[in-house]
């Protein structure tokens, strides 16, 4: 298979806002070729005046197989037809934390730092900011990221022993090989059920915080 980060793989990129700039910037670094989609023409005549190759998201999911890897925006669901069209297709979707997640675990920001992840539907920014002030007054060299302070693409060129990281269910369903040092999922209750599709599918998302190491 096809390494999907390898120097020239194509990839596309869904979504061009906070998350889709992230990861671009990130791709571009590393060698591979982007292709940014997204419904808003203003944004995509952004990227196209600098330089980025954009697609309207009709006409990527019409070409989805000509990519190696689908990088998206934790707000697409796992119903929106691009991504039911990559899965179709064989095409592997990530979400910019799992693409931060195996450029750190394979080294290419230096030694992998220890992701410490907390999660729940109430509670979880209180409690990574707490985490990540106990961190720093240990004198650990620690960095509060994820869905609260920095994205992590953005924060993995700063110096870090540690990585406090606040991820949602949304974060987490598109991050399916995250294993962090330590994970805590706070409480969960119904919500976001509309993107989830059920209160399973929800639980599921959220309990992959609890596949590291420490629960």
């Amino acid at each position: 298979m096809q390494d999907p980060l390898a120097p020239g793989a194509p990839v596309l990129v869904a979504g061009g806002r906070v998350t889709g700039r992230a990861a671009l910037a990130v791709l571009t670094r590393f060698g591979v070729v982007p292709t940014v989609c997204d419904d808003d023409p203003a944004t995509l005549r952004g990227y196209a005046d600098a330089g980025v190759a954009t697609a309207s998201t009709a006409t990527a999911t019409e070409q989805i197989s000509r990519f190696a890897l689908v990088i998206t925006s934790p707000g697409f669901a796992p119903t929106t037809p691009l991504l039911v069209a990559a899965a179709a297709a064989g095409v592997p979707v990530w979400g910019d934390v799992e693409l931060a997640w195996r450029l750190d675990a394979a080294g290419r920001y230096g030694p992998p730092r220890r992701w410490l992840v907390v999660t729940g539907t109430n509670g979880k920014t209180t409690t990574t900011s707490m985490l990540h002030a106990m961190l720093t007054a240990g004198g650990r060299r620690s960095l509060l990221c994820g869905n609260i302070g920095d994205p992590v693409l953005d924060v993995l060129e700063q110096p870090a022993e540690v990585l406090a990281v606040e991820l949602s269910s949304f974060q987490l369903h598109w991050a399916p090989s995250l294993k962090p040092e330590a994970g805590a999922l706070l409480n969960i209750a119904e919500d976001h059920l509309d993107w989830h599709g059920s209160m399973a599918a929800y639980a599921a998302a959220k309990a992959r915080v609890l596949d590291g190491r420490v629960a």
